[in-house]
């Protein structure tokens, strides 16, 4: 680790990591989201859905979210694929919540457009999910762990929970539903994570390292 030029981390929390387990400063890049693809759409309307979106694996905590909205009986759409999804659709209680299949991006920002929010409760080391929710001005329920605090901040771009239960899940949804949000806020938070900035921002940490 000690001849490593430059330590690259995706969030704080990474270089955090990095910190404690390597005793070096790292640089933190956050991964790029294309605003080009992911922006709020006006002509979508908010169709009273929540939304989450991934790879169906155990770490993901989709379970959370199935439990907490059969006691919600609130509208759920889960987009994505994986191991875990036959054992998630025998878990539904409520005939309010829907699985679709991976979808091209296009198909997505409109889903992103359509929702109340993004629900997000598993600890990531950045989550690129929750970024791409905001460039389209939607607000995001997450759990406070992760990359998600430095991507939503609670009460304005979203509501983060502090433990990663059903309850707390439920709870975090009921606060959400007596907020509101600036979607013009929200996305101009996003814009942290834009494709250029990331470019420039290589660009000059690459430099740096060959000048050294």
């Amino acid at each position: 680790s000690r001849s490593v030029n430059v330590f690259l981390a995706n969030s704080n929390y990474i270089a955090d990591k990095i910190r404690q387990y390597y005793q070096r400063d790292a640089e933190v890049l956050y991964p790029p989201v294309d605003l080009k693809v992911f922006y709020r759409d006006k002509r979508i309307k908010k169709q009273g859905y929540f939304l989450a979106v991934g790879r169906i694996l155990h770490y993901k905590k989709f379970d959370l979210i199935v439990q907490a909205f059969n006691k919600l009986n609130l509208p759920l759409i889960i987009i994505g694929e994986g191991p875990e999804l036959e054992n998630l659709k025998k878990m539904v209680r409520s005939s309010k919540i829907h699985f679709l299949s991976f979808m091209k991006e296009d198909e997505l920002r409109t889903f992103y457009n359509g929702a109340e929010a993004v629900v997000f409760p598993q600890e990531e080391d950045f989550g690129l999910v929750a970024a791409e929710a905001q460039a389209c001005g939607t607000p995001v329920i997450a759990y406070a762990q992760g990359g998600a605090r430095e991507i939503i901040q609670d009460g304005v771009t979203g509501v983060l929970f502090r433990n990663q239960t059903v309850d707390d899940l439920v709870l975090a949804v009921k606060k959400f539903l007596l907020s509101s949000f600036g979607e013009d806020t929200i996305r101009e938070s996003a814009k942290r994570f834009s494709k250029t900035k990331f470019e420039n921002r290589i660009k000059k940490i690459v430099q740096g390292a060959v000048l050294v």
